[in-house]
């Protein structure tokens, strides 16, 4: 039986970058929040590139234990067992200083990337302990340690998800479950589309990222399916990050 992978934001960005990577080797449950036609187009797209792939998709605006909860139990009722491999990609990025925001803003990022990611993680990490394997990989950001303003929030919750992952991975090491984090820095995707345009047309990129491009999707994929895979088993409670060298002086954006 092939192993199962859960995905949260696995239809778009770089949550869709992994998945397409993953569908090589595992079946799939893609969960996303709104959009029905990208969903639909993602499944079908990875369908086509790898036919052998069981994809299911799955529709849940996760902001809490309980709509965590209700994802995880639809997973298992579709699949008939639980997840080997979590991902936690989902989140949305909201900017904006600290006192101009109303602090709901704050409360739901708070739910979206950390409570959503640790109650999953609790949720699939029985049965991994359970089977001795297990993967999870969750999504930080650079900003966690390199700090901008209008980011308190953001910055808030990825270094709530760095310490977590570090704290968790001590706990199940032992038994064949590793957790990792991923620090993206500038990647190229639909959400951060207007600013690549606007330093590439500036001819910024250079200047602010040390290898001079942004990143593609498919280079922070290419990361977390090596962590997902049985080669990357002696690589626990790390923060990779993955950003052109952004992150190594004062080069923000």
């Amino acid at each position: 039986m092939k192993k199962l992978a859960l995905i949260t934001g696995g239809t778009s960005g770089l949550g869709l970058a992994c998945s397409t990577k993953l569908a090589q080797k595992y079946d799939l449950a893609l969960a996303y929040c709104n959009n029905d036609e990208k969903a639909e187009i993602a499944k079908s797209e990875i369908e086509n590139k790898y036919p052998e792939c069981r994809i299911e998709i799955f529709k849940k605006e996760l902001c809490s234990y309980k709509t965590a909860k209700e994802l995880y139990d639809s997973v298992v009722d579709k699949f008939l067992y639980s997840p080997s491999i979590l991902i936690n990609s989902a989140g949305r990025l909201r900017d904006g200083l600290f006192l101009n925001m109303d602090f709901s803003t704050q409360e739901e990022m708070i739910n979206e990337h950390l409570i959503t990611a640790m109650a999953l993680s609790y949720l699939c990490l029985k049965n991994m302990y359970k089977d001795k394997f297990g993967r999870i990989i969750n999504f930080s950001s650079v900003s966690a340690n390199y700090f901008k303003k209008g980011q308190v929030g953001y910055a808030c919750v990825k270094s709530g998800i760095e310490g977590f992952t570090k704290c968790l991975a001590l706990e199940v090491a032992h038994r064949g479950v590793t957790i990792n984090a991923v620090a993206p820095g500038l990647i190229e995707t639909p959400m951060t589309q207007n600013m690549v345009n606007e330093l590439r047309e500036n001819k910024l990129l250079r200047k602010k990222i040390p290898v001079g491009r942004s990143g593609k999707p498919e280079e922070v994929g290419e990361l977390v399916q090596y962590l997902c895979s049985e080669n990357a088993s002696y690589i626990t409670g790390s923060v990779i990050t993955i950003d052109g060298g952004r992150s190594l002086g004062d080069n923000s954006i």
